[in-house]
């Protein structure tokens, strides 16, 4: 018999509501996985400087952190039917408005509303999709499918991306968007009635100066991570005043937090040690991951691989992240330890990281990028899912949101500090190795005599003598950059191999004092 307080319709069957609201979850998920794409390889194609990216990205991911604070809370006020059909909306107005201008401030603007109002759209779905599939494992099912999507939707965006670029204008793309939201706004009518999930609460307790707070101090802390480098760190005013707001807001976001009588964050789950390795965990999971921008930076730079060939080289990454992900929810089914879980997935990981320090050289064939990008795929799919059950199983259901809150703040904080990290450390390497090369430098020597020669001879039918030699010796100062990034990226890799064995042995001989909190 029907449940009288179904949100659902009576004519909906049971059994077909969960592939429904997967099938909704699509357009959802495709908007939110244009801020988690790779921005050294997404602005190659899209001929975008790489820090302005990663900019807009970050601050559209600092914006779905701080929607996380109020999400329930706008469940509890709206029920699920008026909720879904308000924020689809609310995206189709978005989109058409991206249809509408070229100004690129208003498009900035656009993409950063965007990202709260797809995460508002798709947060509800989720805990709908678990308490409509009848398993024990539901939770697992429903999880590991959200982090599949996650983790490879950026992939598939991409591919739509392109197609895009190729065969229509900007606007087919964003048409395309709509006509899914449409499509999912007529599903919301249909199946959904007006039952609520929560029990109704007004909205005006939802402590927005704390979001404030908290939004001014991402969003600054962003701007410094990504252009320090670029505008020389604390020798720039605007590096200065970025970080000092950073610190100023997020100490008076705690403090405002820790004297408030109804806290947005309960910083009472850091009481629970799996928490906190749960954060560690995803630090280290993230700045590895944040590595593979090198490996797409040396296929473009000096592999010379074409865009659209490494766009399809990324679906070897995709395919290791299905299986990882499905391995994953195999071990949770069978209720695997969770050090296990985590040894086998980080050796993974340490171990791609070793493979990819010994494929940099200057004449790799793609069949020795392929099994490193699979491996990196299957590992990371291996520790999505356990590391978010394993932090959410330690705290009591009632602060449990808080606890997703700090996931999701730490992959933020990870990502972004994982591309400032790797931009610089990739600065460093190669500034030292080209520095040293070029010091080194030997115009005796019969092979760089060999190939100044055949330089020369190139361009000397074509070119003045003093025009000549200007190219001959910027061509071999390329070829020297070309092997001071090779020889950094070995470098790199192999760091991380040692970071990532380090873990390895943390995880081996750590030993829990303290599981659950309430």
């Amino acid at each position: 018999m029907k449940n009288p307080n179904s949100i659902f319709k009576s004519w909906v069957p049971e059994k077909y509501i969960a592939p429904i609201l997967i099938v909704a979850l699509f357009p959802h998920l495709m908007l939110l996985t244009i801020f988690n794409m790779n921005s050294t390889f997404t602005a190659s194609f899209l001929d975008l400087e790489v820090d302005d990216l990663q900019f807009l990205f970050s601050m559209a991911y600092a914006l779905i952190v701080c929607s996380l604070f109020i999400h329930t809370r706008l469940f509890q006020r709206i029920n699920v039917r008026s909720y879904l059909l308000l924020m689809t909306i609310l995206n189709i107005l978005v989109l058409y408005g991206m249809s509408l201008t070229t100004n690129t401030q208003v498009l900035l603007v656009l993409r950063i509303l965007q990202a709260p109002i797809s995460m508002f759209e798709g947060c509800i779905l989720l805990p709908i999709i678990i308490s409509s599939i009848k398993h024990e494992n539901a939770k697992f099912i429903a999880f590991s499918c959200l982090y599949a999507i996650m983790m490879t939707g950026d992939k598939f965006t991409t591919s739509i991306i392109k197609f895009a670029i190729e065969n229509y204008t900007h606007n087919m793309i964003v048409y395309t968007i709509i006509l899914f939201h449409i499509f999912v706004l007529v599903l919301y009518a249909l199946i959904f009635n007006q039952n609520r999930l929560f029990p109704k609460r007004p909205l005006y307790q939802t402590s927005l100066g704390g979001i404030l707070l908290m939004a001014i101090s991402l969003v600054s802390g962003a701007y410094f991570f990504i252009y320090g480098k670029k505008l020389y760190w604390f020798q720039s005013t605007n590096i200065t005043i970025a970080f000092s707001l950073c610190l100023l807001f997020s100490g008076l976001f705690i403090y405002h937090q820790k004297t408030s009588k109804r806290p947005l964050f309960h910083f009472e789950i850091f009481r629970s040690d799996r928490v906190i390795i749960g954060l560690i965990l995803f630090f280290f999971l993230y700045i590895m991951k944040s590595s593979m921008s090198n490996v797409y930076q040396v296929m473009a730079q000096v592999w010379k691989y074409p865009w659209t060939y490494v766009l399809n080289l990324q679906y070897y990454n995709v395919l290791g992240s299905f299986l990882g992900v499905f391995f994953s929810y195999f071990m949770l089914s069978k209720k695997v330890d969770f050090k296990i879980i985590f040894t086998i997935g980080f050796t993974l990981l340490s171990g791609c990281m070793l493979y990819f320090s010994t494929i940099f050289t200057p004449d790799t064939r793609v069949r020795m990028v392929i099994p490193g990008l699979f491996l990196q795929g299957f590992s990371q799919g291996i520790l999505f899912t356990p590391i978010a059950m394993y932090m959410l199983g330690s705290v009591h259901p009632s602060i449990s949101g808080s606890a997703a809150q700090s996931g999701t703040a730490i992959r933020f904080w990870t990502s972004t500090i994982g591309y400032s990290l790797m931009q610089n450390v990739m600065l460093h390497f190669t500034t030292k190795h080209q520095f040293f090369m070029n010091e080194n430098l030997d115009v005796t020597n019969p092979i760089f005599q060999q190939e100044w020669n055949q330089l020369y001879n190139k361009f000397d039918s074509s070119y003045l003598a003093n025009d000549t030699i200007s190219l001959t010796m910027s061509s071999i100062k390329a070829k020297l950059y070309s092997q001071a990034l090779l020889v950094s990226s070995i470098e790199i890799f192999y760091y991380l191999f040692i970071i990532g064995a380090l873990v390895v042995c943390g995880i081996i001989f750590y030993r829990p004092f303290r599981r659950i909190i309430y």
